[in-house]
């Protein structure tokens, strides 16, 4: 069971193969602790790591994309050899797309951990480069090798302590934003061990439908706030839901513990005017039809209470599958409202005149592959052609990029000193986009007021980062 209840997987951990090869299996071993530090600080955490290796020819595996689409946080666990891998290169780049989609930043989280250095600063994407990591690895200036858990037992537990309490926080701001997000509550109440697992099917179906369900721990039975704390569960929940077994229980009040549930649950929302509770009574192992003949006699005189005077009362009750329970629950559950589609994120594209016929690779980068809607103004040397459009325009983006083609230097000085982009001289609001022939001028050009960006950059990762700054700027703004 995740920590995260929308998600399957806490962490996946992206690694290279071959950097658990070694004798010590130090991938094994850092995982392993890795879980053990978390389970102490925030509980139980679901994580995920593919341990299959790859023949030449296999296909990147199904259950690979699924893990990673249902993951919180992204643990990028970086040896010398892991951007060689075409494997890892497509789970990191599958994440980052996930965390570039509208809302991404605010449902997962990317983590670079280095157990080597990077062979070159070059070869690490901007996004891994421009945050916080965590390096297993020493180096002087002669040489570099990873930490060892035993003979570097100091070094290797004190960053492994921090990087455990950096992801435990992560992960109780992820887990409280989904709080924040969930669609309501579900009362599932406790259960004796023999359907424990049916519980669980129930619970796990709600949290990845994006409900929380209470109770998610057992109730302290005999303490003096228990019946209160029953209660403050009840009045969260839109929905009660009680499992009931007709064979004896390993746990002797198991009987009388339903009992309990089911009635407060039934005052308590008929109080508040909600739907009665759904009891499941578990068919009888004998009849298969759901009488009650071979039910316990510890069980009895709850079976008959159910049937025969909360029924009177509108409490349903139903004797079939697990699956036609889930069907009636989801039935009597509010259904998620679909968002509105988002809009576009418009971004200003300042370009002379004489250029306007070279914007079409960009523009298609930039609505095809960054989901952004630019917006032309065209300038007949450094002035624009339509002063009120420029105005217009800029008031309504976030951004704005100057295209930089066949001009020279000055043109994009005199532009970055429009008095219109004042509000945008930042480098997470302003670019100038260099393209077309190369020149000293373009190769050393350098500004405080925008980001430089150049066409030729492998892979156009600069462009993408500053497009994506667009999605944060717009919620500070909201």
């Amino acid at each position: 069971m995740s920590f995260l209840p929308q998600y399957q997987n806490d962490l996946f951990i992206s690694y290279r193969r071959a950097a658990n090869d070694s004798p010590d299996r130090w991938v094994d071993s850092f995982c392993s602790h890795l879980r053990s530090e978390l389970r102490d600080r925030v509980g139980e955490v679901a994580i995920w790591r593919d341990t299959a290796e790859l023949r030449a020819g296999d296909y990147w595996r199904p259950e690979i994309a699924a893990a990673l689409e249902s993951t919180g946080i992204f643990l990028a666990l970086i040896s010398r050899t892991y951007f060689d891998s075409d494997e890892c290169r497509k789970e990191l780049d599958r994440f980052l797309g996930r965390l570039k989609a509208a809302g991404g930043a605010e449902r997962c989280k990317l983590v670079p951990i280095f157990k080597h250095p990077s062979r070159s600063p070059d070869e690490l994407p901007a996004e891994l480069r421009e945050i916080g990591h965590y390096e297993f690895f020493k180096q002087d200036a002669q040489a570099w090798r990873e930490l060892d858990p035993n003979r570097d037992k100091d070094d290797y537990w004190e960053r492994m302590s921090r990087m455990v309490q950096d992801l435990s926080v992560a992960l109780e701001e992820l887990l409280g934003r989904q709080k924040k997000q969930a669609l309501g509550t579900v009362f599932i109440a406790r259960v004796g061990p023999e359907l424990i697992q049916e519980r669980e099917r129930l619970r796990a179906d709600l949290r990845q439908r994006g409900y929380l369900v209470v109770p998610e721990t057992e109730y302290l039975w005999n303490a003096d706030d228990c019946a209160a704390r029953m209660d403050a569960d009840l009045d969260k929940a839109l929905l009660s839901i009680h499992l009931v077994a007709r064979s004896a229980s390993i746990e002797s009040l198991t009987a009388q513990r339903d009992r309990q549930q089911l009635e407060r649950a039934h005052a308590r929302m008929q109080q508040r005017g909600m739907p009665a509770p759904l009891v499941w009574i578990q068919a009888g192992a004998g009849t298969g039809n759901g009488s009650g003949t071979d039910t316990d006699p510890s069980k009895q005189d709850l079976v008959k209470f159910i049937e025969q005077e909360l029924a009177n009362e509108g409490v349903d009750y139903l004797q079939g599958s697990l699956e036609e329970l889930k069907t009636q629950m989801l039935d009597m559950l509010p259904k998620p409202i679909a968002a509105a589609p988002s809009k576009p994120l418009e971004l200003a594209l300042l370009v002379e005149e004489g250029d306007v016929a070279e914007l079409g690779e960009l523009k298609g980068r930039l609505v095809d592959q960054l989901s952004a809607e630019p917006r032309p103004i065209k300038f007949s040397g450094s002035k624009a052609k339509d002063a009120e459009r420029l105005q217009r325009t800029l008031a309504g983006c976030e951004q704005a990029l100057i295209f930089w083609g066949k001009q020279e230097e000055e043109w994009v000085y005199d532009l970055l000193d429009l008095p219109e982009l004042a509000g945008l001289c930042s480098k997470s609001r302003l670019a100038v986009y260099i393209c077309g022939e190369p020149s000293a001028e373009k190769a050393a050009f350098v500004s405080s007021k925008a980001t430089v960006l150049r066409a030729q950059a492998a892979g156009g990762d600069g462009l993408a980062a500053f497009v994506a700054q667009a999605q944060t700027l717009g919620r500070t703004r909201q």
